[in-house]
């Protein structure tokens, strides 16, 4: 758990020393437009720090199978020749690519990965939350960091996603659903995005978004039944042998779920106020109402749950942008310092209770076996 606090303390301040003031009437009002508070360099370190740390974890979620997953990567010939549609060979593909010609050390592949997933991430967040420390502080405490730790595989292709938001904003479709089939090939699920994108800009509050929660009531409602079917098209696949034992109970709880519609609720008290003031605010509302919909039913399902995560960071952004409009207005001045002291003890209660990870643990991070010792 130290090293998710030291490392945050130090891109926190990382960012701090580059912030630069902005316009206060500053929005994304044009497709140039970006509102960025914080020096490209400082942004950059911050970042690099945050992905080389990624990079070198061990035992945390995942990871150690990924890394056995990358010690018996095919060799790039025999990958090619076992080309395929729908099997994810993309990924094989990836790691025979790293195995072949970069190293066969899986601290590298490990690295790689998290540099391609931190960086369109945090990159997300520093072009359009106009507030990146706040920005930075929520993608940590509401658990995107830690989750990105551990399902690998999947925020890889959700990364990809975020990078190609431009293309998903602007409706154009010839270049982003193209791009959605080829992360498909990395992880199967992003093909949930063929149907997404439909909705994805339709008004925030609007008549969709109300037909969007009634189907989301009705799937959380009929989980118990329908989450069973889902689960049962992977029973017999490793995802199956993952999520069948009682641990998956603990993943997502009545405090996550709450977390996830925090976004969604400002934004509907808000909708006065955030009406066509951000140029993507359509988009991002839908995108976060997706992510508050799939935590919802996940308590019933692996499946909805797992998809969860390609909406995460755009909960973040939703959530920074109405917080920084609600301070504007006196009677809700308090909020962002409220927001603060309940996000950082939710990460508290996640770590502590839901992860149960003490102040050290020496096999998390820093770690090539378990006879080493982490120096942090």
């Amino acid at each position: 758990m130290n090293v998710f606090v030291y490392t945050t303390i130090l891109v926190l301040v990382l960012f701090y020393i580059g912030r630069k003031p902005l316009d206060k009437n500053t929005t994304i009002e044009t497709e140039l437009t970006k509102v960025r508070d914080t020096n490209f360099l400082f942004f950059f370190l911050g970042t690099l720090l945050l992905a080389y740390v990624s990079g070198q974890r061990f035992e945390f979620g995942d990871t150690v199978a990924y890394l056995d997953y990358f010690n018996k990567a095919m060799p790039i010939d025999e990958c090619i020749s076992s080309f395929s549609i729908g099997n994810e060979w993309l990924f094989q593909f990836y790691m025979s690519f790293i195995h072949t010609y970069i190293s066969t050390d899986p601290r590298v592949f490990l690295e790689i990965t998290s540099f391609i997933t931190i960086f369109p991430l945090m990159y997300f967040l520093y072009n359009y939350s106009g507030d990146l420390k706040y920005a930075f502080y929520l993608f940590v405490t509401t658990g995107c960091w830690d989750h990105s730790l551990n399902g690998m595989r999947q925020y890889l292709a959700t990364a990809l996603i975020v990078a190609a938001f431009p293309l998903l904003a602007k409706r154009k479709w010839y270049l982003f659903l193209p791009i959605v089939f080829i992360v498909a090939q990395i992880h199967t699920s992003a093909y949930i995005f063929f149907i997404l994108y439909l909705i994805s800009n339709t008004e925030a509050c609007g008549k969709v978004t109300k037909a969007i929660l009634i189907i989301g009531v009705f799937i959380v409602i009929t989980s118990p039944l329908t989450g069973n079917i889902i689960d049962g098209f992977i029973s017999d696949t490793v995802y199956g042998d993952k999520y069948s034992g009682n641990e998956w109970s603990n993943s997502i709880n009545i405090f996550r779920i709450l977390v996830s519609a925090v976004p969604i609720v400002l934004a509907f008290i808000n909708k006065e106020v955030m009406k066509d003031k951000y140029k993507y605010y359509n988009t991002v509302f839908n995108m976060a109402l997706f992510y508050t919909i799939f935590t919802m039913a996940g308590v019933f399902s692996a499946v909805y749950a797992r998809f969860n995560l390609y909406f995460e960071v755009f909960s973040v952004l939703l959530l920074v942008w109405n917080i920084n409009e609600m301070v504007k207005i006196p009677k809700y001045s308090w909020i962002k310092n409220t927001a603060c002291i309940c996000y950082v003890l939710y990460f508290i209660y996640q770590m502590v209770f839901t992860y149960k990870l003490n102040w050290h643990e020496n096999y998390l991070f820093f770690c090539n076996s378990w006879s080493d010792t982490s120096w942090i």
